[in-house]
């Protein structure tokens, strides 16, 4: 069954660093780097297996400030609108996350009740083609707006953990459409050469993901499907 959650929604705060000491036909290249948050958030997943067996598994996710790293190929259209580039890119994201976990239920085996922690991480690599459109006002500072379209595969992997073992773990990925949209400002540090601090929004492909609620529930697999929006 389907997991709802707003579980890790992220945004990454980049600082952006682009180079291009021999600009040729307005080529340039540029890498950035930077701090990428996962918001907490909360699950709950109900399973049945025929009319005698049924449980519940619940969560609530606490997750560390992470990391996106990436660089880009572009290339300046000033020809035909002062100020629009346009750029291939290749990009990683990665956050830990943590929490807590509870399952209750019963079945032909008995009832009872198991909790513990959650141990995992999120990690999204994605090659987007962008549109950036930098205003000049006459000043060093150039803001700029934008965003992309491309492809993504997200891994979601680790352990729902007790204080003994791993009651369950999992190391799912899928790939699939993904966009973003960003927004910041260009600092011309030399000729040929700038430094810029940005913003990105950036949603990839969901991972659903089974989680087998041994022992109480008979086996039973309960499906549930984590969001990635960056």
């Amino acid at each position: 069954m389907r997991l709802k959650r707003v579980l890790l929604a992220s945004s990454a705060l980049a600082l952006l660093a682009g180079a291009s000491p021999a600009q040729a036909d307005g080529l340039y290249i540029s890498v950035f780097g930077g701090a990428n948050w996962v918001a907490d958030s909360s699950a709950s997943i109900f399973t049945t297996s025929g009319i005698y067996s049924s449980g519940n598994l619940s969560w609530a996710t606490d997750a560390d400030t992470g990391f996106v790293l990436g660089g880009a190929v572009g290339t300046h259209l000033d020809k035909w609108v002062k100020g629009l580039r346009v750029e291939i890119e290749a990009s990683y994201r990665r956050n830990d996350v943590g929490g807590v976990w509870a399952t209750a239920g019963t079945s032909f085996f008995g009832s009872g009740s198991s909790s513990g922690t959650i141990d995992a991480n999120l990690s999204t690599f994605a090659v987007m083609a962008n549109v950036w459109y930098e205003h000049d006002m006459g000043w060093k500072v150039r803001p700029y707006v934008g965003g992309g379209i491309g492809w993504a595969r997200t891994n979601l992997n680790g352990a729902l953990l007790t204080t003994t073992s791993a009651f369950t773990t999992f190391d799912r990925d899928h790939d699939g459409f993904a966009w973003q949209l960003g927004a910041g400002f260009n600092y011309e540090a030399a000729p040929g050469v700038n430094v810029g601090l940005g913003y990105r929004y950036f949603s990839g492909p969901e991972v659903r993901q089974p989680f087998v609620l041994d022992p109480f529930f008979a086996g039973k697999t309960a499906f549930g499907t984590v969001d990635n929006d960056n």
